[in-house]
């Protein structure tokens, strides 16, 4: 739309330029005859924002040693083989205990005294009857009275033969002690023994995957940079004005 009217500007300049007396085209005349009337500006400088690729990286080589990957592993290893010895195996015996006569039964007199029991027994030493007893009152009077006196007894101990003195045979057990005695239960003997081999657990390494060498290439990084750029000149152009202005 500018650019059509700078064109149009220029058209109508051109024709009030061709139209107009010799005398100035922003003299008087020109007041007072134009149809239109244009004015000179300075158009400014158009510049835009452009973006453009910048490495901000460059592009590299990477080499990358792998190493190998080692794992040890058991392994069954014999220590010592198998083998045959012979060994001596000593006569066993064990103990039985036999019961032996010591001493004999005997049979032997023995006195035993006689049991004598003391025994409390109670007699009358007078006995009991009727007799007269003389009482004298407070005022010196007598009275005779007939009572019956109680028997007199005591109390004395003897000795009782409870059971006479006798002879008694006493028999005295034969007398016997346990007498261990040895007996043979297996005769000496020659055995053979097997002893097995002996193993170990022994740990080797293997090299489940061997040392690599890889090499990675690196691309650039690349960054994005903005730039002002002048896109159009600046000039000068026709713009259209309405009314007087001088």
């Amino acid at each position: 739309m500018r650019q059509m009217g700078y064109w149009a500007a220029a058209a109508v300049g051109a024709i009030v330029v061709a139209g107009a007396a010799p005398a100035s085209a922003f003299g008087g005349g020109c007041e007072t005859r134009s149809l239109e009337c244009y004015e000179k500006i300075r158009r400014p400088d158009v510049y835009a924002t452009v973006a453009r690729p910048v490495v901000v990286v460059p592009a590299r080589r990477e080499v990358i040693h792998t190493p190998a990957i080692v794992q040890p592993r058991p392994y069954r290893v014999e220590v010592a083989p198998q083998r045959v010895r012979a060994e001596r195996v000593p006569a066993t015996y064990s103990t039985v205990v036999r019961r032996e006569m010591v001493a004999p039964a005997q049979t032997r007199f023995d006195h035993v005294p006689a049991v004598v029991r003391r025994v409390h027994e109670t007699v009358v030493v007078h006995p009991g009857g009727v007799r007269w007893e003389r009482t004298v009152g407070p005022h010196g009077e007598e009275r005779m009275c007939k009572v019956v006196a109680p028997a007199v007894t005591r109390t004395v101990a003897r000795d009782v033969v409870v059971q006479p003195a006798q002879r008694v045979a006493i028999t005295q057990p034969a007398v016997y002690r346990d007498v261990a005695v040895p007996v043979l239960v297996s005769p000496a003997r020659t055995r053979h023994v097997v002893e097995p081999a002996v193993y170990a657990i022994e740990h080797r390494p293997v090299v489940l995957k061997p040392a690599s060498v890889h090499i990675v290439e690196h691309p650039p990084v690349v960054g994005v940079a903005h730039d002002r750029v002048l896109v159009q000149s600046g000039g000068a152009s026709w713009q259209r004005v309405d009314g007087h202005r001088w």
